[in-house]
């Protein structure tokens, strides 16, 4: 037998020899329109795909034909009738009565069948109420909607809820997502996309005790609902939350519960500040007000271990830091800001508050100015930092330069400096590798690089 025959004859036993436990558990990780291409490989596998206890479709695998996605997922859910349905997942590019009445029974019917995993998208709000049955669910493990109603309820269990993700959703009473999230007890990852507009709460509030994880996004949308008011804030109360990811530019207020000194946070808020990058909006801010707020979140914050924060965010700290300290980051190890050049003046005090931090990664963000000055060396240069990197992702005109110089120069217990910049040529790739080396470094153990983006 040839070479390519015995390849081949290796390959067939290999799969056959598989059990169909192990070849489902293959599968399950394929959309199904891919496994169902597999019923041509033998006659074993044409039955196959009917076997798996989950079906993960979308419309546009269909060509948008109502009809032909309705009769394929009625036909499937109906063959398999007999078993325990493990995960759902439909996703849709438009909104259909006929398509909204199925999906409305099809959840009702995993429900019954023990549903695991449950992963309904609309590509805009549909009307269809997921919750009747779904809010009394009880072996449901992971729940992501995204562009559904979600009506009011008075009793929900959901005991065995670990995921759930909420992608702009609407919601039939203010509290719905409130109550929702708090009667899930072994809740641990959540994802928030929340819609800025005049039908949404205002307020929005998280509580659970088994919280290990938070993404939260307030989303503008088109932009066409705006509201500059003070009402809108967030509030947090996850004392074992270990990852907290905060995007939001429309909340003038954050309340957040003491967080584990393990913890990493994602920071990139505006406290409702209309043009964040107009120095005239940033001066005209209600000093008390936006003051008290930003203090409230930097000290909630200041237990964690991890931090990045945004350009926008740190403008505001800028502003804050010109009548207030800042609170002592002492249990902070790594850092990563993005900053615009002309808030470059607030990162010794920015370090100065972060005694022990041990990494720092820096992305300049280009604004007009371009000139730094630093007069003072904060406490982790000289006894904690031990890696530094500087992004400029756009070609520079020497500022990172002089930032490279005066942490080289002035970090004593420097292991690692990286420099990660595009250039124009390779004669000034050169010119700034020689410039590098040409620095005094306050530790001589630290490794100079230089990174080409």
């Amino acid at each position: 037998m040839s070479n390519r025959g015995a390849i081949r004859r290796h390959g067939v036993d290999r799969i056959s020899g598989l059990p169909d436990h192990l070849l489902s558990h293959i599968l399950s990780n394929l959309p199904t329109k891919k496994v169902v291409t597999t019923s041509i490989l033998s006659k074993r596998w044409r039955k196959l795909w009917r076997a798996m206890p989950f079906l993960d479709i979308d419309l546009g695998d269909f060509n948008d034909d109502f009809a032909t996605f309705v009769s394929f997922a009625s036909s499937f859910l109906e063959n398999s009738n007999e078993r325990c349905l493990d995960k759902l997942k439909l996703s849709f590019e438009r909104e259909d009565v006929y398509l909204s009445s199925s999906v409305l029974s099809w959840v009702q019917e995993v429900v019954k069948r023990e549903i695991q995993h449950l992963e309904v998208i609309f590509d805009s709000v549909d009307s269809v109420d997921m919750m009747l049955k779904l809010y009394l669910c009880e072996t449901l493990v992971s729940l992501k909607l995204q562009n559904v109603w979600l009506e009011c309820f008075e009793i929900v269990s959901l005991p065995n809820l670990k995921v759930m993700h909420l992608v702009e959703n609407l919601y039939g009473c203010d509290d719905t997502m409130k109550n929702l999230i708090s009667s899930c007890p072994v809740l641990e990852d959540l994802t928030i996309v929340k819609l800025v507009a005049e039908v949404t709460a205002k307020v929005l509030q998280v509580s659970s005790p088994s919280l290990n994880s938070l993404k939260l996004l307030v989303d503008h949308g088109d932009g066409s609902y705006t509201d500059d008011s003070d009402d809108w804030k967030v509030i947090i109360d996850a004392p074992q939350l270990t990852y907290l990811s905060l995007h939001d530019h429309q909340s003038a207020g954050f309340v957040i519960s003491k967080m584990d000194s393990s913890a990493k946070v994602e920071i990139n808020v505006a406290f409702n500040v209309e043009d964040i990058e107009n120095i005239e909006d940033i001066e005209n801010i209600d000093d008390s007000f936006e003051r008290s707020a930003v203090h409230k979140l930097l000290t909630s914050l200041s237990s964690v271990r991890d931090m990045t924060l945004s350009g926008t965010t740190l403008k505001i700290m800028r502003h804050y830091m010109k009548h207030e300290s800042m609170p002592q980051f002492r249990n902070m190890k790594q850092l990563y800001v993005k900053l615009y050049i002309c808030d470059l003046e607030i990162l010794p005090g920015v370090l100065e508050c972060c005694p022990n931090l041990k990494s720092l990664v820096k992305l300049n963000k280009v604004m007009e100015r371009e000139e730094i000055s630093f007069s003072s060396v904060p406490k982790c240069l000289q006894s904690s930092l031990e890696y530094v990197e500087i992004k400029r992702t756009k070609y520079g005109n020497g500022v990172e330069m002089k930032l490279s110089k005066y942490f080289l120069e002035n970090s004593l217990v420097l292991e690692k400096f990286t420099l990660c910049r595009r250039f124009l040529s390779k004669e000034q790739e050169s010119l700034v590798v020689k410039g590098l080396k040409a620095f005094n470094k306050g530790s001589s153990a630290a490794q100079v690089n230089v990174v080409v983006l």
